[in-house]
């Protein structure tokens, strides 16, 4: 693929990796979105935090749960960055000739993502593999919605500038409560995640593995694991922000704050599934008894019949 030109107007981390790298000023978009999404990060943390022990052992003795509460979050990531990458294909296709501020906030936009940083690729891996141990269930979960989904991709496509918030929100979300996810993970053992898989499970020590299918979008490629690409991610936000004008940056904290509130919503559908699935299986259950005291009653009357 033919790599973008840098904007002129934008520094462009032009001093290379090491001058990125050891930039420690702050996003100043990343900390309006930060401002503005406090209660429901705050909502979704607490949510996270407490239902995720409840899909891993001993309350299962597979990756279903998990996998199904991972499916429609993996379609955040589907939607933003399948988006991303045609916009880099539309910018590619287009006369470099066109030097307009919209020209270069979108190239700006194109080039904002260091190699490594993007999830889908993950993601699939991943839930081809929870597949595979879980069963085609997986899939029977609560989903973004269509008409959102749509509305969100229109949306993308006119104001591309919004990819900036669910990189913000998903990208630093991986990095930040991730980590602490993926230790949860690791600690139900390599036999829980590949138990009925065709992958040999090798254990070199004691410590548990912090990159096994299943939730391998949490770790990244290299010795880093991921810190050096946050680095320069954070690098490329910075130097390009200047090119954001008072209502896109708006546009950008309107739309953090609508994937905070879907996320939210999302949870609570999961929560509404997981209790029917209960309840249903609580039924099964007593009615599973009536016909074992129904058939009893039945042998019982059958060899022992009332005398009148």
């Amino acid at each position: 693929m033919t790599p973008l030109t840098t904007p002129a107007p934008v520094p462009a981390a032009a001093q290379g990796p090491a001058a990125a790298m050891a930039t420690h000023a702050s996003s100043a978009i990343g900390a309006f979105i930060n401002v503005a999404t406090r209660k429901q990060h705050t909502e979704l943390n607490r949510s996270l935090v407490q239902r995720l022990p409840l899909a891993l052992p001993p309350h299962q003795t597979n990756p279903l749960l998990f996998a199904k509460g991972i499916v429609p979050f993996a379609s955040f990531f589907f939607l933003f960055e399948t988006e991303w990458d045609l916009l880099v294909r539309q910018l590619q296709q287009r006369a470099s000739k066109d030097a307009t501020l919209d020209h270069d906030l979108h190239v700006w936009l194109a080039n904002l993502r260091p190699r490594g940083l993007a999830r889908s690729s993950r993601f699939n891996q991943d839930l081809k593999h929870l597949r595979a141990v879980a069963g085609p269930n997986i899939y029977s979960t609560p989903d973004l919605d269509e008409e959102w989904t749509a509305q969100m991709r229109t949306r993308i496509r006119s104001k591309p500038h919004i990819l900036i918030a669910f990189a913000w929100v998903f990208y630093m979300a991986t990095f930040a409560g991730g980590r602490w996810i993926r230790q949860q993970l690791a600690t139900s053992g390599r036999e829980f995640w590949l138990k009925g898989s065709t992958i040999c499970q090798v254990a070199d020590s004691d410590k548990p593995s912090l990159d096994v299918p299943g939730f391998s979008f949490l770790s990244f490629n290299g010795d880093e694991d991921g810190e050096d690409i946050k680095t320069l991610f954070k690098a490329s936000l910075i130097s390009g922000e200047i090119l954001l004008t008072a209502d896109q940056q708006q546009d950008i904290v309107d739309t953090a704050q609508q994937l905070f509130e879907r996320c939210n919503i999302l949870v609570g559908q999961l929560d509404q599934m997981v209790a029917r699935e209960c309840m249903l299986g609580w039924v099964a259950s007593i009615i599973f008894v009536l016909l074992v005291f129904i058939v009893f009653l039945a042998w019982r009357t059958s060899y022992f019949p009332h005398h009148s």
